[in-house]
């Protein structure tokens, strides 16, 4: 029996068994599905509702006979391969997470050949009101795999060369400006006043350095030389999978190395300097070699934003504000410079990315300007 042999024997079984209004109680239909096909009782309200709900049922039904693997079976498969071509262990661990919360949930049930270029579509439809991050890892993700069942036979083509309508959310909307950065700084020392120094610490270096958050809940004293005023980026601190528990990683590829210990910092920090291998922002004062959780953090963050006038930004828009700054206010910087003060593999990715307009440099050029003609 094939759909449409099942759509009209649905068809003349409902002629006088029409659902209820939504007004009124729902009223339970039940149709001679072949179980092969689902079989069972259906609800809805409706005639056309109630045909179109079957009629999905079923197609869903037979389309499940496949000899391709699951989704589930190619992504284990294309992120056990990728994990062993030397990516870094935070890609890898950003991956997990996208597939565990949108892609697998999403996909899992499918095999890889039934999966068509209006179920990719719905899928970012889904993920609509994420940020631009999510939307571009999951793209990677469903590239690869589809690349890889092309290459197996499982499928014909890789459907990811169409053009997907993704995210329309913006990443990092908020970078502080001139004015802004400053009040920040200037306010620094009303974060002691919450009794937990780590507060106090962890801004510091978000306002006085271009680090990630992972990268200064990862420092340790021992990293920070006060002599030759250089940091050491040697950890990242992540939380896989969206757990609360600290992983110890390296950082990204390309990010480790030294970075300048600005004097405006060096003041600031010197006089809680602790034991070489307790963390700056430690789990606590009785256990200082353990990194915070990601719930300590979130309380951090609540009770300083609480305190500080941030703009709406978050700890990678500092970041972004670094560089802007950067950019606006040295006269010797390039591309280059920006990209090794970042630690980025390339400098286009420092340009096109975090340097936003900086609105003072924007008004003193058209001053410039205006004078000019």
């Amino acid at each position: 029996m094939n759909i449409q042999e099942l759509y009209d024997l649905i068809e003349s079984h409902l002629d006088n068994e029409i659902c209820s209004p939504p007004n009124k109680k729902m009223k339970r239909i039940k149709l001679p599905i072949p179980e092969e096909y689902g079989g069972g009782v259906v609800t809805g309200y409706g005639y056309e509702d109630t045909i179109r709900n079957l009629i999905s049922r079923i197609s869903d039904q037979i389309r499940t006979h496949s000899e391709a693997p699951l989704f589930s079976e190619c992504w284990e498969k294309w992120i056990t391969i990728k994990s062993g071509q030397e990516k870094s262990p935070s890609t890898i661990e950003s991956y997990k997470g996208i597939a565990k919360r949108h892609l697998l949930p999403f996909f899992k049930s499918k095999h890889i050949d039934q999966i068509t270029a209006d179920d990719i579509q719905l899928f970012f439809n889904s993920i609509i009101n994420l940020s631009r991050s999510v939307s571009t890892q999951s793209k990677a993700i469903l590239s690869g795999i589809f690349d890889r069942a092309a290459r197996m036979g499982y499928i014909d083509h890789n459907p990811m060369q169409y053009k997907y309508e993704r995210s329309k959310k913006e990443g990092m909307k908020v970078v502080l400006q001139d004015t802004d950065l400053l009040n920040v700084i200037s306010h620094l020392e009303d974060l002691l006043d919450t009794g937990d120094r780590r507060d106090y610490l962890y801004f510091c270096f978000l306002c006085f350095t271009a680090l990630r958050r992972g990268e200064i809940l990862g420092l340790r004293w021992k990293d920070i030389n006060f002599e030759t005023n250089e940091i050491s980026i040697c950890n990242n601190v992540t939380y896989p999978n969206g757990t609360h528990i600290p992983t110890v990683r390296q950082p990204k590829d390309g990010s480790t190395g030294k970075v300048r210990l600005h004097s405006g910092l060096a003041e600031r920090i010197r006089r809680y300097q602790s034991k070489p291998n307790n963390y700056v922002i430690p789990y606590s004062d009785t256990e200082p070699t353990r990194p915070v959780t990601r719930s300590m953090f979130d309380k951090l963050w609540h009770r300083c934003s609480n305190i500080l006038d941030l703009k709406g930004a978050t700890s990678h828009s500092f970041r972004a504000s670094y560089a802007t700054m950067l950019n606006a206010h040295c006269d010797h910087i390039d591309p280059k410079t920006l990209q090794s003060a970042l630690r980025h593999k390339t400098p286009d990715l420092a340009m096109k990315v975090y340097v936003k307009p900086n609105i003072n440099k924007t008004l003193q050029a058209e001053d410039e300007y205006d004078a000019w003609l």
